[in-house]
C-alpha cells in the first residue's frame, strides 16, 4: 500500500514537530504527516533530566497532546521506523512494508544511544538515557540503590549523577576514560574545578579508566541478574547496583547513505538545510549544517538548536513547494548556547568551544573562586571576535558573552582586559 503526502517529516520531537507547525501555517491546504518511531505525541527531552530530579512531573514533560495535531492538521503516525529512501521516485518504505510518496521530506531522527558492549552489559540496571521511559526505569532503579557507577564523561554522565543522588543513592562515581572531566569541553583547570564541585555533592570522578565487565549481584535468586559491580582495565573493582552509561549519541545513517546522501558525522547539508538530494532537507541532531556564522560543517545537537532549525526549514520547503509565492528559503544563522544547573551549580557553553578553531582563549575566575569562564576568540574577517566561551558559576557572564558572539563585536581594545574579572563585560556591548 502507497500513501502520498506533500510533506513527509522523520521524526517527531524538537525538529520534526517545529517543521511541521511551520508549514501548517505557511501553506494550510497543504498534507503534513510525521512518522516517529516513539509511540509518544512529542515531549522534552531538555526536561527529563529535571523529571528525574524531581523540579517537574512527568505529564510535563510532554508538550503536545493528541487534540494538537488534529487540530494543525497534521497527521502523527507514532511507533514505525523508516528503512529505506528512494529519492527518485521520492518515495519512504518504513518498516511495516508501507509506501509513503512525498514532494518534500526532511529527515529529523536524532540520534539513538550508543551501547557498551562487554560481558555483563544486558544485566538489570544498566540503563541509559535518551527517552521518557529511561527516565522512569532511571527513577524507579535508583530509589532502590545505595551505589551508582556512571560510564562516560558528557552531559549525559552529569544528568545521571545528579539524578543518581537526588533519588537516593548514597554515592556516586562517574568513570571516563578521559584524562579529566569533561576533557572534550574543558581545559584542565575547568575540569578540576568541576571535580572540587562535583565531589562536594557525593560525587567522585575516577579518570583515565574504563569499564572491562561487569559482574552480577548473586548466583541465583532475585539479584541473580541485576548488576554488583564493574571491574575495570587496570582490574579496579567498583561496587555499583545502579549503572548509568552516556557515551554518545549517533544518527541512524545506513539506510540514507544507500540513498545517496552525503553524510560525515551526520547528515551534510548546506546553510539552508538542503541535503545533496533534491526536495530532502535535515535538521536537528542529525544534521551537519554549514554554518555561515562560523564559517564550517556544524553539529549542533540541542533542544533550541533542533527547534530553530525545524522553524528555519520549514519556511525554505514551503517556499520550495509553492515556487516561491510562500514562505522564504531561509539561511540557518545562529550560535549555540546551552545552560544546565547541577546540584547548586550551573554551567553554560555558547558558540564555538573548540580550542583548535580558536586563536587564543582568554580565562575568568579561578579553581579557588569555584567559578570560571573561558572566552574564545579568533580573527575573522579582519576582526578579533569572540567565538565562544564555557562559563561556571557565574550565570551573569552569559548574556554579554552571548551578545558579543551573535553580533560578531571587535573586542580588540577590551582583549587585555577580559581576564580581569573587575572588569564588566557590559562594557564590550556599549
Amino acid at each position: 500500500m502507497t500513501k502520498n503526502v506533500d510533506f513527509l517529516i522523520i521524526g517527531g520531537s524538537a525538529a520534526g514537530t517545529t517543521a511541521a507547525e511551520v508549514i501548517r501555517l505557511l501553506n494550510p491546504q497543504s498534507s503534513v504527516s510525521i512518522i516517529t518511531d516513539e509511540n509518544h505525541e512529542q515531549y522534552s527531552r531538555v526536561l527529563i533530566p529535571h523529571y528525574i530530579r524531581g523540579k517537574v512531573q512527568r505529564e510535563q514533560v510532554f508538550l503536545k497532546k493528541p487534540g494538537w495535531y488534529e487540530e494543525k492538521g497534521i497527521k502523527l503516525t507514532k511507533g514505525i521506523k523508516a528503512v529505506s529512501l528512494e529519492p527518485e521516485s521520492h518515495r519512504v518504505t518504513v518498516d511495516d512494508g508501507e509506501q509513503i510518496e512525498y514532494k518534500k521530506l526532511l529527515i529529523a531522527i536524532g540520534g539513538y544511544v550508543n551501547k557498551i558492549n562487554i560481558p555483563g552489559s544486558d544485566l538489570a540496571d544498566i540503563l541509559y538515557l535518551r527517552t521518557i521511559e529511561d527516565a522512569d526505569s532511571v527513577i524507579e532503579a535508583a530509589k532502590k540503590s545505595k551505589k551508582g557507577l556512571v560510564l562516560g564523561g558528557g552531559f549525559v554522565s552529569l544528568d545521571f549523577a545528579t539524578g543518581f543522588r537526588v533519588n537516593g543513592v548514597q554515592k556516586v562515581v562517574i568513570l571516563t576514560r578521559d584524562p579529566y572531566f569533561w576533557s572534550g569541553h574543558l581545559d584542565p583547570e575547568s575540569g578540576r574545578l568541576m571535580k572540587n564541585l562535583l565531589s562536594a555533592n557525593g560525587v567522585e570522578i575516577m579518570t583515565q579508566e574504563e569499564a572491562d565487565f561487569f559482574e552480577a549481584g548473586g548466583p541465583e535468586g532475585p539479584l541473580a541478574r541485576r548488576v554488583r559491580r564493574v571491574v575495570t582495565k587496570s582490574k579496579k573493582k567498583i561496587e555499583a547496583d545502579i549503572v548509568g552509561v552516556g557515551i554518545g549519541i549517533k544518527p541512524d545513517l545506513e539506510w540514507l547513505t544507500k540513498a545517496g546522501i552525503k553524510t560525515n558525522r551526520a547528515i551534510l547539508t548546506n546553510e539552508y538545510l538542503e541535503t545533496n538530494i533534491a526536495d530532502v532537507y535535515a535538521a536537528g541532531d542529525c544534521a551537519e549544517f554549514h554554518d555561515v556564522f562560523f564559517e564550517r560543517q556544524h553539529i549542533m545537537g540541542n533542544w533550541a538548536n533542533a527547534t530553530s532549525q525545524g522553524a528555519a526549514v520549514g519556511k525554505t520547503m514551503v517556499h520550495s513547494a509553492s515556487s516561491g509565492q510562500v514562505g522564504q528559503r531561509t539561511v540557518y544563522e545562529t550560535i549555540s548556547s546551552y545552560s544546565d544547573t547541577f546540584f547548586d551549580n550551573s554551567y553554560s557553553f555558547i558558540g564555538v568551544t573548540d580550542e583548535k578553531f580558536a586563536d587564543e582563549i582568554i580565562v575568568r575566575g579561578s579553581v579557588e573562586n569555584n567559578k570560571m569562564a573561558r572566552i574564545f576568540i579568533k580573527k575573522m574577517n579582519g576582526i578579533s571576535r569572540i567565538v565562544g566561551a564555557t562559563v561556571i558559576n557565574d550565570p551573569a557572564e552569559v548574556a554579554p558573552l552571548t551578545v558579543s558572539v551573535r553580533n560578531k563585536i571587535d573586542i580588540l581594545k577590551f582583549k587585555n582586559r577580559l581576564s580581569d574579572q573587575a572588569f564588566d563585560l557590559k562594557e564590550m556591548l556599549a
